[in-house]
């Protein structure tokens, strides 16, 4: 095992599971929060995804700039990024991490969760054959978030199709003889927290849910079964990406954390 699974990789995948584990009994614990620790929750959740995008623009800044400044110019102080860069990716983190919460409050399918841990091992090893493979063409400084960053799009659309796939083939309840108004209470009604914010947020997402699943009962009703299940399957895979996308950006901080003290070592190393 030690010759095709390295100390890094191990690291990586404790790492990634103890965040699983976490995000698990996050998911059973919300409904029962009070306001002032869910708030302390999403915060817990928007602070790392905080610092991966805005590190992720401050390196496509630095890029930007080596390209077009000289070396020694002021101006690469003056537009590498700051308060105000930060400031942008702040809202971005902070619906992310909003949607990954209220995903976790409604409850995540125990396969869901099966199929987040059997990708752990692939994610570690996946991170470093394409850091192998990225050694030869990119700057040791820019290797661990382009090298997390590929990672993320690649298992981001395999992540996706799996579960999007997978939701379609789970039963949904018949409301074919219910109105557009009665459906979208029935689903928003069996929505329990002890938070009143995060319950009204809970409550708009099921009745959104409920919403879609009249549409394709009814509206959708003209479409051939082929147009009428990839229509439904894009939305169950709008839906499935606003869980997959905030965990995704969580693993490749994780991922980030272990393997970026490994590549800004080996830019000092070639410096000297």
């Amino acid at each position: 095992m030690a010759r095709w699974v390295r100390v890094k990789e191990l690291q990586l995948m404790l790492a990634m599971l103890g965040l699983i584990g976490l995000l698990l009994v996050l998911s059973h614990l919300l409904p029962r929060l009070a306001t002032g620790y869910v708030l302390l929750a999403w915060g817990a959740i928007w602070l790392p995804l905080l610092a991966l995008l805005f590190l992720q623009r401050r390196v496509a800044r630095r890029v930007w700039l080596t390209g077009y400044l000289r070396d020694g110019s002021p101006w690469f102080g003056r537009l590498r990024g700051g308060p105000l860069m930060l400031l942008g990716q702040a809202p971005v983190a902070g619906l992310l991490a909003l949607a990954l919460l209220i995903a976790l409050a409604r409850g995540v399918s125990a396969s869901t969760w099966m199929v987040l841990a059997l990708c752990v091992p692939l994610w570690a090893l996946g991170w470093r054959a394409l850091a192998r493979y990225l050694e030869r063409h990119v700057a040791p400084r820019y290797l661990a978030p382009l090298t997390g960053g590929a990672l993320r799009r690649i298992g981001g659309v395999v992540l996706l199709l799996v579960l999007a796939t997978w939701a379609l083939w789970q039963p949904y309840p018949d409301l074919g003889g219910v109105t557009l108004y009665e459906a979208v209470r029935f689903f928003a009604a069996r929505q329990q927290a002890e938070s009143v914010p995060l319950r009204h947020l809970l409550e708009i997402a099921a009745a959104l849910d409920g919403g879609r699943h009249w549409l394709a009962q009814h509206w959708l009703d003209g479409l051939s079964g082929l147009a009428l299940q990839l229509a439904a399957w894009l939305v169950v895979l709008v839906q499935e990406w606003l869980f997959v996308w905030p965990f995704l950006l969580l693993c490749q901080a994780v991922g980030h954390i272990i393997h970026g003290h490994e590549h800004a070592n080996d830019t000092d190393a070639a410096r000297h």
